[in-house]
């Protein structure tokens, strides 16, 4: 080879050369000296710590991967450890295999020796960078927490609870603590207290019902959960009168069936213009089911304060009774049972389109059409009580706005399954209808409702 030729070889060598060493130490600058600390979150929305918590962490590492997760408390300078875990290696060129991971741990303080009280969550990450020699990034974060393994206490302020069977009653308590969550719970149904009607704010207020399929034997106790989840009962001094509903038989009429189930076909087009018994039983069970599944959302939630007068409700003017609350209707047709239904409300008849009047003072939260009850007004009364309105020929109000005792809220009619005008008055207590009988009784309120709230005061 001569001179010229291997001359020019030199410069191709050495950048050849120098790519061979710069490569390898770019990469490791780069990536296994990368300087990014793995980053932490946290779920824990509440910083309340009960007997037991469960959190979730979550590590992400893009760069080296996850090397080790450690979880501790610091309470009264005293550390403690909850996990420490460590991730596997992919090799030294590879950095970690995990790069990101979700860690479930439980914090117990009772087993881990710890009091009550505040203290500080620290978890710590490390990567698989070779920075801080080989020991890698850390990534740090802390939140203060509250110990709290004690049950609030429940002290009963009502002392006694005479409820009637598909009636409704009054509980009022006093809470060692401020607790997110208390009612009253009747067999298995959840009715929620509320705290701001009592110069003392640890006094709590909760309206409940007694289904009227449920009666002697069913358990009624106050429960109150607070922030770290611990749960607490107390007993109620309570009496339940047995009721027996009246039964009642329906004969319906191919005039009837010719006169209401055109209105019906638009949610069963399929039985459009076919057998009217059968749209029928689709209207009364299906249909049924699904308006009262309706009314049951709408009152899952109501105004944290009593929105009406605390007197007796008021009853549609010069009406007569045409149906009882919890009547259990048999439906018959040519003779023969087509079916059953309970009916969950009062029907009070007066003279065609009456005036309809608010029963009490309430906030409007439905003014529509629902199926079988036809143009329906449903008012929030405050603390989990409302009042419905149904087969309105005419509705005058609008939902969001607060009505006064006595105002119109439209006319009587026979929309929906109505045979005839009339109005269809009923009342919930939380997703529970309750027999309206015992709101237009003045004494009934006094003696379970108002003298108990006076009472409370003192």
């Amino acid at each position: 080879m001569n001179s010229r030729g291997s001359s020019s070889l030199k410069p191709i060598l050495v950048i050849t050369a120098v790519l061979l060493i710069s490569i390898p130490v770019v990469w490791l600058a780069i990536i296994r000296m990368e300087g990014t600390a793995p980053a932490i979150e946290l779920g824990l929305k509440s910083p309340f710590v009960g007997a037991s918590r469960s959190l979730t962490v979550t590590v992400n590492d893009a760069g080296s991967g996850i090397r080790k997760v450690w979880m501790g408390l610091l309470l009264d300078g005293r550390e403690v450890e909850i996990l420490q875990r460590s991730f596997p290696s992919g090799g030294f060129f590879a950095g970690g295999k995990e790069k990101s991971a979700k860690i479930k741990a439980t914090i117990s303080p009772q087993a881990l020796g710890l009091k009550d009280g505040k203290a500080i969550l620290r978890i710590v990450a490390w990567d698989y960078s070779l920075r801080r020699w080989t020991k890698g990034n850390r990534g740090y974060l802390e939140k203060e927490i509250q110990i709290d393994s004690k049950p609030p206490s429940i002290e009963m302020i009502s002392r006694a609870h005479n409820v009637n069977q598909g009636g409704a009653g009054l509980a009022i308590y006093r809470l060692s603590e401020d607790c997110p969550t208390s009612g009253v719970t009747v067999g298995d149904h959840f009715y929620p207290g509320y705290g701001g009607s009592f110069s003392d704010p640890k006094i709590h207020l909760a309206f409940f019902a007694l289904d009227y399929q449920l009666g002697r034997g069913t358990p009624l106790t106050v429960m109150a959960e607070d922030f770290a989840g611990n749960r607490a009962t107390a007993g109620m001094v309570y009496h339940i009168n047995p009721r027996t509903f009246r039964k009642d038989a329906i004969n319906l009429s191919d005039a009837f069936f010719n006169a209401k189930m055109p209105d019906f076909e638009r949610y069963y087009p399929e039985l459009s213009g076919g057998n009217r018994l059968d749209l029928f039983l689709k209207v009364n069970q299906e249909l049924r089911q699904k308006d009262n599944d309706a009314f049951y959302r709408i009152t899952a939630q109501s105004e944290p304060k009593m929105l009406w007068d605390g007197g007796p409700f008021i009853r549609l003017p010069r009406s007569a009774n045409r149906a009882r609350f919890a009547d259990h209707r048999t439906y018959f047709y040519e003779g023969k049972v087509i079916d059953r239904q309970v009916h969950l409300g009062i029907d009070l008849a007066s003279t065609i389109h009456s005036p309809v009047p608010a029963a009490n003072r309430g906030k409007v939260v439905f003014a529509a059409d629902e199926g079988i009850y036809g143009n329906t007004v449903v008012l929030d009364h405050g603390f989990g009580l409302f009042s419905l309105y149904g087969h309105l020929s005419a509705i005058d109000v609008t939902v969001g706005t607060v009505v006064e005792k006595g105002q119109i809220l439209g006319r009587t009619g026979m929309t929906g399954m109505a045979g005839g005008d009339h109005l269809h008055y009923a009342m919930l207590i939380h997703q529970t209808f309750v027999n309206p009988v015992e709101w237009w009784d003045e004494a009934w309120i006094k003696n379970n409702i108002s003298a108990k709230i006076a009472d409370a005061e003192h």
